[in-house]
């Protein structure tokens, strides 16, 4: 299991479309707004994962990898994304709105739209794993993003970025977004 995978099943075209005619928005801005969110969810994913939380979460998981995705449910997703990023979650979606160039409205409504899919993309990869094997499986994910290759691959273009590997060094990454690494990295600092 790896992020690329999970993010090329969430931009998949119709995905895409979906997530765009619920959400109001273009292909572009949907492909933005997710490229900028999918390693802050994944980390929210893998805090959902541990304590007090996991037990509902795996539950949540196992719910959505067997629903069916042929329509996009709003409240559901608002639901979803509200668990997932809790007290951060205005910030966190005005970072990722800036990181991605649209409106906070606009990623409100993307994320809300995205986030069943997410979860249905997210519980099929988990395949059932729940515990500490769940844990395992979602922080291997958050670790091992390469936040540029994901964006790269999805947005073209590049620049330079700095993300922390996973023995804590520093390391310099290519971005498609000049703004996106530092804000993105802000993000995913007032997750944890």
């Amino acid at each position: 299991m790896d992020a690329s995978t999970l993010l090329s099943g969430l931009v998949s075209a119709s995905n895409v479309k979906k997530i765009g005619t619920a959400s109001g928005a273009s292909s572009a801005d949907v492909k933005n707004v997710l490229g900028q969110a999918l390693p802050v969810l994944l980390q929210s994913a893998s805090g959902q994962a541990k304590g007090a939380t996991a037990a509902g979460f795996t539950q949540a998981l196992a719910d959505h990898a067997s629903a069916k995705t042929s329509s996009i449910d709003m409240a559901d997703g608002a639901k979803i994304i509200s668990h997932l990023l809790g007290k951060s979650q205005s910030s966190t979606t005005t970072q990722i709105a800036k990181a991605a160039g649209v409106t906070k409205a606009s990623a409100t409504s993307i994320l809300s739209a995205a986030a069943p899919l997410f979860m249905n993309l997210l519980g099929k990869q988990t395949d059932g794993a729940s515990g500490s094997a769940l844990t395992g499986l979602l922080s291997g994910l958050v670790s091992n993003i390469d936040v540029g290759s994901l964006l790269g691959n999805l947005l073209g273009g590049t620049s330079t970025a700095s993300t922390t590997t996973s023995t804590g060094k520093k390391k310099k990454k290519t971005e498609s977004s000049s703004t996106g690494s530092s804000l993105l990295n802000g993000v995913m600092n007032l997750l944890k």
